[in-house]
């Protein structure tokens, strides 16, 4: 199967850049999406790579972010070669071989490969992130959803990392309180839109899913994904709410009816809401893991943690010095 790579990119450096590019192969097709209002596009010549057109202004948390995905996707569309797609980050590297990557495509049976969960379904997915779900950021609503959430979590709840994402949890063994317990009803009814006041576009039909932006997916559903239009009133709710990126494309796919597997990506450890940068100490975790790509690395190629990663999918070049010269 001919493999497909979509690549966003804004601050990492260019030979970060280019070393990952070189880890997915001459063969496959690589689609990056650069934000050249934050840094310099990398001069990458490579005949397997092509740069998005017209890129969209990065900015996290904002609707930018999906706006840069489906530019990726849509120009890589245009190439009828392949049949799989996988996006990935400027700090990502793979920590499998592609070939083995590859061969796990074409004998899985998804159509998608994401982590995900229903916020309706997942009573810590809803009071950790209902709050940015169900009310777009800044309004009335949004302020009353945190301050239930903090009724329900604390005022300094731990953290817990799944599907991709740290999620505040409730700290040790504490009672549910008056206000936790309404604070819980209230989010179980908002997110079956029952709650009076707070209108949103997901019931028991369409519901509402939270997970990584790393995913993969077969050519049918990045034909699916783009061909929503403009106007789909999932897109233009999404644009409203504090981080879409992990509800937009994770609810598109979540009530489509695909046959979706865990994620192709190794998520690093979060501290709190951000995942932190990987270092030598977790080769092992690295080694154990059955995915194919981690996040995040070092923005050095010559980082260690990234010159054993590169040996461990066949790129000896690292140590050489290569990538301190390699446009």
């Amino acid at each position: 199967m001919h493999l497909a790579f979509g690549i966003l990119s804004a601050l990492e450096r260019p030979e970060s850049i280019v070393q990952l590019v070189d880890a997915l192969g001459a063969d496959a097709c690589v689609v990056i999406h650069h934000d050249e209002r934050k840094s310099a596009r990398p001069a990458l010549r490579r005949d397997n790579v092509r740069f998005v057109d017209g890129t969209a202004r990065t900015a996290w948390g904002e609707w930018s972010l999906c706006e840069a995905i489906l530019r990726l996707m849509r120009t890589a569309l245009e190439d009828s070669s392949w049949g799989y797609f996988q996006l990935l980050s400027g700090s990502c590297l793979p920590i499998k071989p592609i070939d083995a990557f590859r061969r796990h495509v074409e004998l899985t049976s998804a159509d998608v490969n994401m982590d995900l969960t229903a916020l309706d379904d997942d009573p810590v997915a809803l009071m950790s992130h209902g709050f940015r779900a169900y009310a777009p950021q800044g309004s009335l609503r949004h302020r009353v959803l945190r301050r239930l959430r903090r009724w329900y979590l604390g005022a300094d709840p731990d953290w817990n990392d799944r599907e991709g994402l740290g999620f505040a949890v409730r700290r040790g063994r504490q009672a549910m309180t008056p206000g936790a317990r309404l604070a819980l009803g209230a989010m179980r009814r908002l997110s079956h839109g029952t709650l009076p006041g707070f209108d949103h576009p997901f019931d028991l039909r369409r519901r509402c899913f939270v997970g990584s932006t790393w995913w993969g997916a077969r050519r049918a559903v990045c034909e699916f994904i783009v061909s929503q239009p403009a106007e789909a009133v999932l897109q233009q709710y999404f644009r409203g709410v504090l981080i879409p990126d992990e509800f937009y494309f994770q609810t598109l796919v979540g009530n489509a009816g695909c046959r979706i597997d865990a994620s192709n990506h190794l998520i690093s450890r979060f501290d709190e809401s951000h995942p932190v940068r990987l270092g030598v100490s977790d080769l092992p975790a690295i080694d154990a893991s059955p995915r194919f790509f981690g996040r995040k690395f070092p923005d050095d190629p010559q980082a260690e943690v990234r010159g054993a990663v590169m040996a461990r999918v066949g790129m000896s070049a690292l140590g050489q010095g290569r990538y301190a010269n390699a446009l």
